[in-house]
């Protein structure tokens, strides 16, 4: 697949810049060795490899979409970017929180939407750490900033990158245990033609969470997301990303259903991408979780 490859302007790396925190100078953790071999710092694995076979005890939240969507590998060029709408502020107590992601990608990125755009698709390892970023950005924005600041580490290879879903999710996240993960996060795709124009029905099936933060020691405390690409001018993979990180930091609740009944609300089950927004049931679940109050939270 040919790459584009085109100078992000500067006034789109200041609003990233100011709103997520990038990862530190000994970034990253565990090289994408098997993504970009060619890469002089990123040769060898460091996250150990050794199978793991424990198994989730914990039960599942899932999201879907609606059957029949066709999405995109691009976004209209006409498509507004930009809100001033206000997020509920959910309490003073969230708000001095960081939220700290670990990514792990797999090969499915390579057919993915991320090389049609410019701002990603150069073919290097930092294309990839601005995609991230960006996908960071914007589901921080759809959780409200005054609510929590995300952060985030990786990208981390997947230990089986060739298989099409991770098949050991507990491996990794057991792997990255002690590197200080609020949560982990396994990326996947739908596959896109090499034009970056035709159209996928993609996966009905939006996402996953097993457990809530700083459970990574147990196996637990992670997301599969899938990043669907675009339907219509909504990038659908920062909003899956939010109503899972939102139902990982509500996991200890006993309420009978872990979702918000209203269709508006970002924690209902069934996602419409661009549709959907912090309500005052979420705000009610993130007041009454105690999540938040989790050492691994405390910085």
């Amino acid at each position: 697949m040919a790459f584009l490859h085109i100078s992000l302007a500067s006034s789109l790396i200041l609003s990233i810049q100011g709103f997520v925190l990038f990862p530190s100078s000994t970034y990253p953790l565990s090289p994408v060795s098997l993504l970009y071999p060619t890469h002089p710092f990123y040769n060898t694995r460091i996250i150990p490899q050794a199978p793991f076979l424990l198994q989730p005890a914990t039960q599942p939240s899932f999201s879907t979409l609606t059957p029949g969507l066709k999405f995109s590998p691009t976004r209209p060029a006409s498509a507004n970017l930009t809100t001033n709408e206000a997020l509920p502020l959910a309490s003073t107590r969230l708000a001095a929180r960081n939220l700290d992601l670990c990514f792990f990608l797999a090969n499915d990125i390579f057919t993915s939407h991320v090389p049609c755009n410019p701002n990603w698709g150069d073919g290097t390892l930092d294309g990839v750490k601005q995609y991230i970023n960006e996908l960071t950005y914007e589901a921080n924005r759809m959780v409200g900033e005054n609510n929590l600041r995300f952060s985030w580490k990786g990208p981390y290879e997947r230990h089986d990158p060739a298989a099409k879903n991770p098949s050991n999710p507990t491996q990794d996240v057991l792997s990255v245990a002690g590197y200080g993960c609020d949560a982990v996060v396994f990326l996947v795709f739908n596959k896109f033609s090499s034009d970056c124009k035709t159209q996928t029905s993609g996966h009905e099936f939006g996402g996953v969470s097993y457990g809530g933060m700083c459970e990574q020691k147990d196996g637990l405390g992670y997301t599969v997301v899938v990043d669907q690409g675009f339907l219509k001018d909504a990038w659908t993979g920062p909003q899956i990303l939010a109503h899972h990180l939102l139902l990982m930091l509500t996991s200890d609740l006993p309420d009978q259903s872990k979702t918000c009944p209203a269709k508006e609300s970002l924690l209902y089950p069934q996602l419409y991408p661009g549709k959907q927004r912090i309500d005052q049931c979420v705000v009610d679940k993130l007041n009454r979780s105690k999540v938040s109050l989790r050492d691994c939270m405390q910085n």
